[in-house]
């Protein structure tokens, strides 16, 4: 396994980031979704955001193409999980209450994440995780895709950058968005999550757009990706 290993950034265009990988439980994780200068995720009025199910065409992340890190092998695919809109506020309600679990849905998570497999679908919504072929034994999730949108099939060999499913609202999400992460093992429940950095990409910093390489965006960054040939 490579000390320090640098990946395409797995998506294209301008987004925000919501989780750098520092935040306690959300450790070497990144959420990405795409938001206006005014960090509205649509174009209508934040109190109708707040109160209303705005439609998920009307988000700007939605079905945006999700992209492979790496040349891979896809080794799990998910897809078919339902996505419902709803309110913001609803949206909110919903993710504390799943935070207040009773003592029995805590054993049952411990006891998933102890075995390392199990259905996750209710957490990640439609996802896929694909095996690097360069380094063998990195394995990159890619989680809260639209459903329907998965192109590839288990066993696909895949393309650096190439598209493989978009943007979505499945599973445990608050926003269209794309959680990512690296792992060493290619079940997500089993928590064996790799650092990383993104080959290259810009960050706008102090009002410019500035070139960023093998590195990582900090949370509440702007960041958009960089056209680049996979070779």
């Amino acid at each position: 396994m490579p000390s320090s290993l640098s990946v395409g950034f797995p998506l294209s265009g301008e987004w925000y980031v919501g989780a750098d990988g520092t935040e306690p439980g959300h450790e070497l994780a990144l959420d990405f979704m795409r938001l206006d200068k005014h960090l509205k995720a649509t174009t209508r009025a934040a109190w109708r955001e707040l109160l209303t199910a705005v439609p998920h065409e009307e988000h700007h992340g939605w079905g945006q193409p999700i992209l492979s890190p790496f040349h891979g092998k896809v080794v799990t695919v998910v897809d078919g999980c339902p996505e419902y809109p709803q309110s913001y506020l609803m949206k909110l309600w919903g993710l504390v209450r799943a935070s207040w679990l009773p003592s029995r849905e805590r054993r049952r998570l411990a006891g998933l994440i102890a075995s390392g497999s199990g259905d996750i679908r209710e957490f990640a919504g439609n996802h896929l995780v694909i095996e690097s072929l360069e380094s063998p034994g990195i394995y990159a999730f890619l989680a809260h895709a639209r459903r329907g949108s998965l192109s590839v099939k288990a066993g696909d060999l895949v393309r650096g950058l190439q598209p493989v499913a978009e943007v979505g609202d499945s599973g445990q999400s608050n926003v269209p968005h794309l959680h990512f992460q690296l792992m060493s093992c290619p079940n997500p429940l089993a928590q064996q999550l790799i650092p990383f950095t993104f080959s290259v990409y810009e960050a706008h910093v102090d009002g410019r757009w500035l070139i960023q390489r093998n590195s990582l965006p900090r949370r509440r960054q702007r960041i958009r990706s960089v056209a680049q040939p996979f070779i």
